[in-house]
């Protein structure tokens, strides 16, 4: 277990440093463009433009990392994303923005590919749960405070592309002052898109939905809190308490959706999700803290979309699939990320700012309804038949190899833990620390 341990804390402490930077940097670049007078619909193509890179990077960086190993496509990414921020704070516009967007998508992608696959291949089979929770928390708290940073200087400062570049930068230092050389990927399988939509439909339209919705919510609620005369204090509060309100949730719903039928679980939690937003679309009435409350609890509700989704995909197909299917359900979910800020910075053009809620109340009114034509014609799975409900973060689809149900071969059932740590083999240079 130490030796694990000391496998595994370096990237997570990477990956925290990294995403307080880019996670605070996301919020900003909204904020920063629409301060510069550009209309919510240019916002919603930069931030689709961003999750474009992000699902693009998440197909074709494995083999990059197959070829030079994780510690060198983390600092090649690392060093790529300061020197894009750089230029954003130079070159500052909607075209050459998008640009920058889509770039700084693809890091984003290489960092979750590095540090997902990283602490799956440097744990054992019976450990990858407690890395996911491990893996989960850091993120998301990295994510959540890093919203915080907003409020230390004027957004028209240097500052913000500043402590972005630092801490990007920063970020290669633990993994780089390893011995290992990191650990050796494992080729994916992705089934084909319409073999899942055929089988169990409600699965990844579900992964579709919740890439429109939390897309959505990350690229316009800091317009939505500008424009409600939000300062930038309570601005990042909204932003990072509602992040953080995504780990809150995640287990109670997941274990609901263990012990009654998670279609219904499904449902339900989109139906609870469509009227939460419906009466978050007259927030405008609401006083400060009210609205805290009410998006902590979208938080907690929207966050379990995906991995209830997600999860709900997988009980159709046996365990050899699961990693094909989780990676193509993430394609599913980037191809929403890409729509979402288009569609719903419509919404609020045309309606008001707090039309961005109600295009989350419609995308859910919409699953609903395909939902209730679904119970109608096919029998849900029973509950014995159902696999395990595991929270998965929104990242890259190799978070869904933790899963300790994920047996790469068939052969692991009949190792025992002692033998466990030789199953994924580190580089070469791995060998030294064992001396």
């Amino acid at each position: 277990m130490r030796k694990m341990m000391r496998s595994v804390i370096p990237p997570l402490i990477s990956l925290v440093i990294v995403m307080l930077g880019n996670g605070f940097f996301n919020t900003y670049a909204s904020l920063r463009i629409s301060l510069d007078g550009f209309a919510s619909w240019v916002v919603g193509i930069l931030n689709a433009s961003y999750y474009g890179g992000l699902m693009l990077g998440s197909i074709y960086i494995e083999s990059l990392i197959n070829r030079i190993g994780h510690i060198r496509t983390f600092a090649i990414f690392a060093s790529v994303n300061s020197a894009v921020i750089l230029l954003q704070a130079f070159i500052i516009g909607p075209i050459s923005w998008t640009l920058f967007r889509f770039l700084v998508g693809i890091c984003s992608a290489g960092f979750f590919i590095v540090i997902e696959s990283w602490l799956l291949l440097s744990s054992g089979i019976s450990k990858r749960g407690r890395i996911l929770s491990l893996y989960m928390l850091m993120l998301y708290l990295a994510q959540g405070f890093g919203q915080f940073i907003l409020n230390i200087a004027p957004l028209k400062s240097m500052f913000p592309f500043a402590m972005t570049i630092f801490l990007s930068s920063l970020s290669i230092l633990p993994v780089c002052m390893m011995k290992s050389g990191g650990p050796l990927i494992i080729e994916p399988s992705m089934p084909h898109i319409f073999q899942i939509l055929k089988k169990a439909p409600l699965g990844p339209i579900g992964c579709f939905c919740a890439g429109m919705i939390m897309s959505a919510f990350y690229s316009l609620t800091p317009i939505f809190g500008k424009e409600i005369q939000l300062n930038i204090l309570q601005i990042s509060q909204v932003m990072g308490l509602t992040i953080l309100g995504g780990l809150i949730l995640q287990w109670p719903i997941g274990h609901l959706s263990d012990i009654f039928s998670r279609r219904k679980v499904l449902i339900s939690v989109f139906f609870s999700l469509m009227v939460l937003t419906f009466m978050l679309f007259y927030s405008t009435y609401f006083p400060y803290y009210l609205l805290l409350i009410f998006m902590i609890l979208f938080g907690g509700i929207s966050f379990t979309l995906y991995p209830l989704s997600i999860t709900y995909t997988c009980d159709y197909f046996s365990e050899k699939n699961i990693v094909g299917v989780a990676s193509t359900s993430l394609v599913i979910y980037g191809i929403g990320c890409i729509i979402g800020p288009l569609v719903s910075s419509l919404f609020m053009q045309l309606v008001s700012s707090a039309a961005l809620f109600l295009f989350m109340s419609f995308v859910a009114a919409i699953y609903i309804l395909f939902s209730m034509w679904r119970v109608l014609h096919t029998p849900p799975l029973s509950e014995e038949e159902q696999s395990e409900y595991l929270p998965i973060p929104r990242a890259t689809s190799l978070a869904f190899c933790f899963d300790p149900r994920n047996d790469f071969e068939e052969e692991d059932e009949l190792i025992d833990e002692s033998e466990e740590e030789n199953l994924y083999p580190f580089t070469e240079e791995d060998e030294d620390e064992d001396d």
